[in-house]
């Protein structure tokens, strides 16, 4: 029977969850208050079926470990630091100031001081995995209440380290135990560099290791919960939170190309453990103090609710939030926190808090956690509707339902609409995702299944059921979304029949090749077309097709698209050269190579650099000639077996090159009509080391003669790009003109649109500008202070006209083909060139960065090919490097 009480136990608790959970979310109160209610019946102070609560809180705790996993591993260094004026202004200013109130209040009870304090900032906390997880159902967290709360949310994480430091401090009598706060400051240092170390030596190469493992991917999925736990595992030992672990370790991958699946494989056990940590929440509360002190426990709970609501409204207003916002924060953060619990049990065992204190304040958290839904749900009619910000979004009273062998129609315009009421009049269940508001309320209101939420992304698909569906038509009205929802689906599910709308035949060839099943022109018969197919793929009888729809119209199928590869457009690279070495010659290096090919319509060559051989290398050769033949044998037949597999869907061939590398490639540009050189870069390594290995590169640049594609970190499969980012420089020299760079500003802008429009990637454009003689005009011996400012927004305005015009005078000669998918994102910075260009592309996690070098003589050639150099040295994405045609 002892061992059988487990299973017994998990067989109540789920059947508590799966009564409770979908009951709550069907009366609009989510699923948080249906775990915390399921939690609380089967508990020792409900029906009583689980009493032994303190072993199942000990695993519901890594519940909070995989949610704080999951926050790190989404949250950026570059992001946390642009973050910085909320999560170290805001966030520090709510703990301290909420701390504060709370322990002179605890004071004013009676309390002695070093309880107070800890009783102060320990409430001050409030909990993380309520408020995301109310965020996330509600898809608000991108909203600016969802920011800032998420930001004052994790301030209160990074809080957890110098609170659990306070307990040795506050557990004894004496002062001079500060140098035991100290020593437990330094461990906490240590520890956190450490795993960042470890991190950065280890993560990489055995993430790589793993991936390479394709046949067996619960491997990967054991290896990311062996980062989760691994990371927990070593904060714990040293005296830390396991929750500080998983964050740190998460935070170490959010630069990782494995992060997405990462998070895919993690997220099934972070639900399971989360929903058991908020049951174990319910089963904590002491219902019998409830009983013998009722309203004490009631005045202190609401005493803190009230506290914690007034603080951050004020703080959150006088940051120059709306009131809306503000009191959306307010109560969404007004509860107690989950590491209240564990601080105040630490504190409980060291002797801070009696036991007495540490059932009362258990009971107080667990309270204001199980009113926080109850909150938020009344929020609209808490919050007066004056002060209430109007707000763009759908209201959540609609949620996607679960469901099965459906059709999911991506986009709700007149074309999704269409074939909507076909399916409708077929009586196939499908349901729509739309991302405009209002088109899904007006939709709404006719009773179509539409919901709002954006196709593009994998979780929303997911929650759609993209995994059980029976194809998903991608039908949105503009290119863009289209083709990144055709690449992010086909990588989140590989067996799902994806069917999507183009605009025209080179389009839809483009998205064939990008992962669809079907394609289809946009022509006057097109969506008939589609909802023909479409009716066939469920199983729907010709017969019954053909009655719904009219037969006579004529159609084009875009499956024969896939035959005609021989059309070319009269703009793109055809005629590739992939130069590698044998260190350099991998598998994802050839499938990079490839799909930009493919995506390009391109020959494309693979050849290999060879060094000069010695008459020593090999025994038997009697003549230089027979040993460069053996040589270039060698590294042809080894190429030839990799590029095998490639040549069922591109023009391929292998060569060796033997001699200096860039005399080589130059000669090869130039006899055999080169127009795109890619090569690995020479070294990973950094510093002073990478300056010297990488002269070889550096040497290449300067003298190819036509772009230099530098391949680093190329994006995982299937190999193409999402963020393009061009870097443009409108003035040569101080005072210059504008028509100074036009030619290379434009053929940087062509080349990064090729490829964007090629590869459905978003195009950035960044333009970095210097006001010249600024700061002689600040100085203090300048008598024209006064004008400085004048000056610099005057040369701003002429930056941003001179941008507009070039993009202007660019859009007017694009070809007709290119000018729809022609839509880049401007980011005008004032700075320098070369670290605007590094620091946008770092902070918009580009993949591939486009820059120009212009050929020059004498001194300018120099400036201006460190200037390339430099950006090539420091950025960690593959570089593009073109340069005039007149070169």
């Amino acid at each position: 029977m002892g061992e059988t009480h487990y299973i017994v136990d998990i067989l109540i608790l789920l059947s508590g969850a799966v009564l409770a959970v979908p009951l709550f979310q069907r009366l609009g109160l989510g699923a948080v208050l249906g775990f915390l209610v399921a939690g609380t019946l089967v508990g020792p102070w409900g029906f009583g079926f689980i009493i032994a609560v303190e072993e199942i809180r000990h695993l519901a705790e890594f519940g909070v470990v995989f949610l704080l996993f999951v926050i790190g591993i989404e949250l950026k260094p570059s992001r946390l630091w642009i973050m910085r004026h909320s999560v170290f202004g805001l966030g520090t200013a709510q703990v301290v100031v909420s701390g504060t109130l709370i322990m002179l209040l605890a004071l004013a009870l009676g309390f002695e001081l070093r309880t107070a304090l800890f009783v102060g900032f320990g409430l001050a906390l409030s909990s993380t995995a309520f408020g995301l997880q109310i965020l996330s159902d509600s898809g608000e967290l991108g909203s600016v209440y969802g920011r800032t709360a998420f930001s004052i949310l994790l301030l209160q994480d990074l809080a957890i380290v110098p609170m659990m430091a306070l307990i040795p401090l506050l557990a004894s009598q004496e002062l001079t135990v500060t140098q035991d706060v100290e020593l437990a400051a330094t461990e906490s240092l240590l520890i956190i560099i450490g795993v960042f170390l470890l991190g950065r030596l280890l993560l990489r190469p055995l993430l790589q290791l793993v991936a390479g493992s394709r046949r067996n991917p619960e491997i990967f999925t054991a290896t990311g919960i062996l980062l989760v736990l691994g990371a927990a595992w070593l904060t714990d030992w040293a005296g830390l939170s396991m929750a500080l672990g998983a964050f740190l370790g998460g935070l170490l991958l959010a630069d990782s190309r494995y992060r997405h699946q990462i998070m895919a494989d993690i997220q099934p056990f972070r639900g399971l453990l989360l929903g058991l940590f908020f049951m174990s929440v319910g089963m904590s509360i002491n219902f019998g103090l409830l009983a013998s002190q009722g309203l004490l426990v009631v005045a202190l709970v609401v005493g803190l609710l009230l506290a914690k609501a007034g603080v951050i409204w004020i703080l959150c207003r006088f940051t120059g939030r709306s009131a809306g916002d503000s009191a959306q924060v307010a109560l969404l953060l007004s509860q107690g926190g989950e590491f209240g619990f564990i601080l105040f049990g630490l504190a409980n065992v060291a002797g801070v808090v009696d036991a007495q204190l540490f059932q009362l304040l258990l009971l107080i958290i667990a309270l204001s956690m199980a009113a926080t839904p109850l909150l938020v749900r009344l929020s609209p009619w808490l919050i007066k509707p004056s002060i209430t910000k109007p707000a763009r979004r759908i209201p959540d009273e609609k949620r996607i339902p679960q469901s099965s062998n459906h059709v999911i129609i991506a986009g709700f315009g007149r074309f999704g609409r269409q074939l909507a009421n076909n399916l409708k009049r077929a009586r196939v269940h499908y349901l729509a995702i739309e991302i405009d508001p209002t088109k899904v309320a007006s939709a709404q209101t006719l009773d179509y299944p539409v919901y709002f939420g954006d196709a593009s992304q994998i979780e929303v698909l997911r929650s759609a059921g993209a995994d059980r569906a029976s194809l998903v038509v991608f039908a949105m009205d503009q290119m863009e979304p289209v083709g990144q929802a055709v690449v992010t689906a086909r990588e989140a599910f590989p067996e799902l029949q994806i069917y999507a709308r183009a605009w025209d035949n080179r389009m839809a060839r483009k998205l064939l090749l990008n992962g669809a099943t079907y394609a289809i022109a946009e022509t006057r018969e097109s969506c008939q077309q589609l909802t023909r197919d479409v009716l066939q793929a469920t199983g729907l009888e010709a017969a019954a097709v053909t009655r719904l729809l009219d037969a006579d119209r004529q159609h084009t199928d875009v499956h024969r698209l896939q035959k005609q590869q021989r059309e070319e457009g009269a703009h793109g690279y055809k005629n590739i050269l992939l130069v590698v070495t044998e260190a350099s010659t991998t598998a994802e290096t050839l499938a990079y190579a490839a799909a930009l090919a493919s995506t390009q319509h391109a020959r494309l060559t693979v050849a290999e650099l060879l060094a000069e051989p010695t008459s020593g290398d090999e025994s038997g050769i009697t003549s230089p000639d027979e040993l460069e033949e053996r040589m270039s044998g060698r590294s042809i037949a080894r190429l030839e077996s990799m590029v095998e597999p490639l040549r069922e869907t591109l023009e391929i061939q292998t060569k060796a090159l033997i001699g200096s590398a860039h005399e080589q490639i130059t000669q090869e540009v130039v006899v055999h009509d080169v127009d795109l050189v890619l090569k690995p870069v020479a070294s990973q390594q950094s510093g002073r080391l990478q300056r010297l290995l990488g002269n070889e590169d550096i040497r290449l640049l300067k003298q190819c003669p036509v772009p230099l594609l530098l391949i680093r970190n190329p994006p995982p499969m299937p190999h193409l790009h999402r963020k393009i980012c061009a870097g443009i420089y409108l003035d040569e020299t101080p005072g210059g003109h504008r028509n100074d760079r036009l030619p290379i500003n434009r053929t940087i802008l062509e080349s990064a649109a090729w490829l964007a429009t090629a590869q459905f990637a978003e195009l950035h454009i960044v333009h970095a500008w210097e006001a010249y003689g600024e700061q002689e005009l600040r100085s203090g011996f300048s008598p024209f202070q006064f004008e400085a400012e004048n000056y610099v927004e005057l040369e701003q305005k002429r930056n941003s006209e001179a941008v507009d015009q070039m993009l202007a005078e660019l859009r007017g000669s694009l070809a007709s083909d290119l000018l729809p998918m022609f839509n880049p994102i401007c980011h005008i910075q004032k700075g320098d060139h070369v670290e605007e260009i590094v620091r946008m592309a770092a902070d918009l996690e580009a993949d591939l960065v486009v820059v120009g070098n212009t050929p020059r003589t004498g001194l300018a050639e120099m400036i201006m090919e460190n200037t390339s150099s430099t950006i090539v040295k420091q950025l960690d994405c593959s570089v593009l490097v073109v340069k005039t045609q007149d070169l």
